[in-house]
């Protein structure tokens, strides 16, 4: 059975499905910023800046490390960016499912009153019946 709220219905939970889509979408981005974080950390950590030898190594590790820095710190700033879009994501999330979940309930009430109506209908047919076969019954 559909009720007037069954069309507002699919929109809204199309709606959300979006979001939550997108959600888990900014979600699995994080996790590779995180991913890539870290191994670059370990890059940062794992260098040795020779203290002899050729001035040009020595510059050209000074050189590699500030670039892996560099790196980091983007890394780093895209990882804030994509939580603060992940915290916006759940806000319009719960915003949504809240949408969803007023229209779902407002299509129950429908179908609900429409089931009520029914039985009333039933009620009172059988009602007519039950009196038209008792007055064949007494002219018999």
């Amino acid at each position: 059975m559909n009720s007037k709220f069954t069309p507002i219905a699919k929109v809204r939970k199309q709606q959300r499905d979006m979001v939550e889509t997108r959600l888990a979408k900014a979600r699995y981005e994080k996790h590779e910023l995180e991913q890539k974080l870290v191994v670059t950390c370990k890059e940062i950590s794992d260098t040795d800046i020779p203290t002899s030898g050729n001035i040009s190594l020595m510059n050209m590790t000074r050189e590699r490390l500030a670039i892996i820095r560099s790196i980091k710190e983007t890394l780093e700033e895209n990882l804030l960016i994509k939580e603060s879009e992940i915290n916006q994501l759940r806000e319009k999330y719960k915003r949504a499912n809240i949408e969803f979940e007023k229209i779902k309930y407002l299509e129950e009430q429908d179908f609900a009153e429409w089931m009520e109506k029914l039985k009333r209908d039933e009620s009172l047919n059988l009602d007519e019946i039950s009196n038209i076969l008792f007055v064949n019954k007494g002219q018999k």
